[in-house]
């Protein structure tokens, strides 16, 4: 049990010192989850070291093949320490489970964030928000996605880079989509110029009947300053 009389603000006032990785272990040393479980751990732990010893004189061997010191691997493919490859040591199991790396600290201890008796496991970048097409209506190779502002914007731009290249191969393989480049691209750029060309020869409704109004609105698009987005399409 965490002992702090939560109705003086003063028995928080380390708070003002932590950094975002000690915010963590606040928060989950009082979770009633990890309590419990460390309990069990840490109960099991003192049995093991009863019955192999401690460090430096610990049996090991006797120890590992203890079915008591580890889970299937099956249980927890993220636990590092495997033994046999196919066991996972109960300390890095029970780590594992709960985000961190290195011994599962006892929920009693104030600090093992700053001591560097626990680091946290990298967490992947939850993946942005997608507009749907109820939102916005966007072409097919456009896609529109959500950035929090409040929140870092490297490991966003991250995680943007990897969703646009899987959407991008996704497109390409489900609906067709082709990339942009100069040498795909030159036929149909030589149709709007002819759109362009019969436009000021005042045959602008020829040019609709053979080409499409979609042709004269984008060949006049590109004739407006559009051309300028044609300098980022590689060759």
């Amino acid at each position: 049990m965490i002992n702090r009389d939560w109705k003086e603000i003063k028995a928080y006032a380390f708070c003002d010192e932590l950094t975002s990785a000690q915010w963590v272990w606040e928060f989950l040393r009082r979770n009633p989850d990890y309590q419990q479980e460390w309990q069990q751990f840490w109960q099991t732990w003192q049995e093991l070291e009863a019955a192999y010893g401690t460090p430096p004189n610990r049996d090991f061997c006797a120890w590992k093949n203890d079915p008591r010191a580890w889970v299937s691997a099956s249980e927890c493919p993220d636990g590092e320490c495997r033994i046999d490859q196919d066991k996972v040591l109960i300390e890095c199991a029970l780590g594992a489970r709960w985000g961190f790396h290195k011994f599962p600290p006892d929920p009693e201890d104030d600090d093992p964030v700053g001591q560097g008796r626990l680091s946290w496991r990298p967490q992947s970048e939850e993946a942005l928000r997608e507009l749907s097409g109820e939102d916005v209506q966007l072409p097919p190779e456009q896609v529109a996605l959500v950035f929090d502002l409040s929140l870092s914007l490297r490991p966003q731009l991250e995680q943007a880079r990897h969703q646009l290249q899987l959407e991008a191969s996704r497109r390409r393989r489900e609906q067709g989509l082709q990339p942009k480049r100069v040498r795909l691209l030159k036929d149909h750029w030589v149709k709007l110029l002819r759109v362009l060309d019969a436009m000021a020869m005042g045959k602008e409704p020829q040019a609709r009947r053979l080409f499409g109004d979609d042709a004269v609105s984008e060949a006049r698009r590109l004739m407006n300053k559009g051309y300028l987005d044609l300098l980022r399409i590689p060759d």
